[in-house]
């Protein structure tokens, strides 16, 4: 079996935000251990890729000679 590689779309972490919902709710309804030690894995995962898409977008910005900033 092959891993895709994946690209942190808009898609891809709207996928991200819905397993952490799902797991957010087994954890309230069974109290487990490991369901609460995954969404905190889930929940550093997915603020650290909000932050490489915010870092992204702003050398976007600075590299783009066009920005409208500049206009």
């Amino acid at each position: 079996m092959t891993k895709k590689k994946r690209r942190m779309t808009d898609e891809y972490m709207e996928h991200l935000a819905e397993a952490i919902e799902r797991k957010m709710q087994a954890y309230e309804l069974y109290r487990r251990p490991r369901d609460k030690m995954m969404l905190e894995c889930m929940l550093r995962d997915y603020e650290a890729k909000q932050k490489l898409m915010m870092q992204n977008e702003k050398l976007k910005e600075i590299s783009s000679p066009f920005s409208p900033r500049q206009g």
